[in-house]
């Protein structure tokens, strides 16, 4: 059809049949079955044959107005595609937890951007179980975040899981906790907690203990005390109440940890990240979308890679 309506136009444009035929590269015949066959497929005379030439009929020329929009639009596309592959050009929406948002996925955009300075990246942030409806809405072409198990219904969604990444509860320096050698959970749960709300998961330490939160209604999430999407703000609370926080151990060794933060000595094997990429199975990773997960997987393990933190004599990291 498309070709047809590049017929149509030549004919208009030309008012007859052999210049438009040589102008197309075809022979007259040629062009005269094209034309015959659009009209057959309109249902409509699209042209008037004359002495003084070939001009479009009243229908003719609203089709050969759209001919017209159908060209541009082709035109825009091949255009879009061209600059789409050299990476010139091109769009790409992703979606985040808060726990990446405040993490590595900068560093992983900032890469990007050293890469294809002119690629326009989106990242939204969502709380961990609107990941999924916004990749099957078509919202996202990656999201980022936990791996739980209603995502893992999703015969759809391709999963790529990242390592798992320790994680640590901490509060402010002088607080009660730093009084003691290896607090339990019931201990650490006595104080309310601000911040990201939890997947069910976190219910296996933060279940019975009311002081830290609560389980959602709905039994989705756990919900702290004190909830907020932004670490700073968790922060500044965490620093001036007895508040406590959690966060990856690596994003802690970034703090000020001998004058303001103390990381409370309390590890269990299920206190670990559980994350990873997402992106719609049965839909190939646009060239902007693959670059950016390159880039991703490099940013998270460099964000991650021990540190000197880690090795630290643990009187040392108590601030002692």
């Amino acid at each position: 059809m498309i070709e047809l309506l590049e017929y149509a136009r030549a004919l208009s444009a030309h008012r007859n049949f052999a210049r438009a035929a040589k102008q197309l590269g075809i022979s007259q015949p040629t062009l005269t079955r094209a034309i015959q066959e659009l009209e057959a497929q309109l249902g409509a005379k699209l042209f008037d044959r004359t002495r003084r030439g070939v001009f479009p009929t009243a229908i003719g020329e609203v089709v050969i107005e759209g001919a017209r929009r159908v060209s541009r639009c082709v035109e825009d596309l091949k255009k879009e595609i061209r600059s789409f592959e050299g990476m010139e050009r091109a769009e790409l929406k992703v979606g985040v937890g808060p726990l990446v948002a405040q993490t590595w996925m900068p560093d992983a955009v900032i890469a990007m951007l050293a890469k294809y300075p002119s690629i326009e990246v989106h990242v939204s942030t969502y709380e961990w179980w609107e990941l999924a409806p916004q990749l099957l809405n078509h919202h996202c072409e990656l999201v980022v975040g936990e791996i739980t198990p209603d995502i893992k219904r999703h015969s759809e969604i391709a999963l790529h899981p990242l390592p798992q990444r320790p994680l640590r509860f901490f509060c402010r320096s002088g607080h009660p906790l730093t009084r003691l050698k290896n607090p339990t959970i019931a201990q650490i749960g006595a104080y309310p907690m601000a911040s990201t709300k939890f997947p069910l998961r976190a219910a296996e330490h933060f279940g019975g203990t009311r002081a830290l939160g609560r389980l959602a209604p709905n039994g989705m999430y756990f919900e702290p005390q004190i909830s907020c999407q932004t670490f700073d703000v968790c922060l500044r609370i965490i620093k001036a109440t007895d508040n406590i926080g959690i966060a990856p151990l690596a994003q802690l060794t970034r703090l000020d940890l001998n004058e303001s933060f103390f990381v409370i000595p309390f590890d269990a094997a299920s206190l670990r990240t559980n994350y990873g990429v997402m992106h719609l199975r049965d839909r190939s990773l646009s060239p902007s979308a693959q670059a950016f997960v390159d880039q991703a997987l490099d940013m998270e393990q460099a964000y991650f890679e021990p540190t000197q933190f880690e090795h630290a004599p643990a009187s040392k990291r108590r601030g002692r």
